[in-house]
């Protein structure tokens, strides 16, 4: 096994994120009911383990970007130049709303802040949440288009040939699909329930398949 990072991070930096998604005490819950979830459920300890996950996949993709940049040509290159600026741009927007929902768990729960009276905590913690709940809806679509980015980069408009460029061709569907959610998404976010995973076990198997050699990794030749 090659000492690459790359590999590495795109398997356990979404397995820790997928652990915390799914232990997270919102689903498409919002407003003031959303803020009641967060004071009584949620933990900082569970909101550092999504940072960290987030942190490793978000790392781990932008080394894959770079690591397929060698011996490239010029227009797959331009195009890991956009992939990594909707990368950076993504993980910005992650930590921008991970980062208001830990807000409001400190508002909630800090007795030591002082506010004229309990529904003046609650307003600000409200007002908090709502900022951070409109950065998550623009994550699909900066997400989508860095992984379409990559997928053109590395198999281009074709169809794919082999194990290798056929895990890499899968970046183009399933990023398509994550920038398709602000528009047939519904409240109940049941769409997001399922492309959210499934863009989870695509990062895992590319990464599983690299770490085992079972496809070339981008940039070894």
């Amino acid at each position: 096994m090659s000492r690459n990072l790359t590999p590495i991070m795109l398997v356990f930096g979404p397995l820790m994120l997928v652990g915390a998604f799914f232990s997270w005490p919102i689903q498409n819950e919002v407003g003031m009911e959303a803020v009641e979830l967060l004071r009584d459920d949620a933990s900082i300890v569970l909101a550092a383990v999504g940072v960290l996950g987030m942190s490793l996949m978000f790392g781990g993709l932008h080394l894959l970007s770079m690591d397929m940049k060698k011996g490239a040509d010029r227009m797959s290159t331009q195009l890991l130049n956009m992939a990594d600026l909707f990368i950076f741009g993504t993980f910005g927007l992650f930590l921008s709303g991970l980062g208001a929902q830990t807000a409001v768990i400190l508002l909630t729960n800090d007795t030591t802040a002082v506010y004229e009276d309990q529904a003046t905590r609650e307003a600000v913690a409200l007002m908090v949440f709502n900022a951070g709940n409109g950065l998550w809806a623009l994550i699909p679509v900066s997400w989508g288009l860095a992984m379409i980015s990559m997928g053109l980069a590395h198999v281009g408009l074709k169809v794919p040939e082999g194990l290798s460029e056929g895990a890499f061709f899968m970046l183009m569907p399933v990023g398509f699909a994550n920038t398709l959610l602000p528009l047939i998404q519904d409240a109940e976010q049941a769409e997001f329930q399922i492309v959210f995973p499934l863009t989870m076990v695509l990062y895992i198997t590319i990464g599983g398949l690299m770490l085992s050699g079972n496809i070339d990794e981008p940039g070894s030749e």
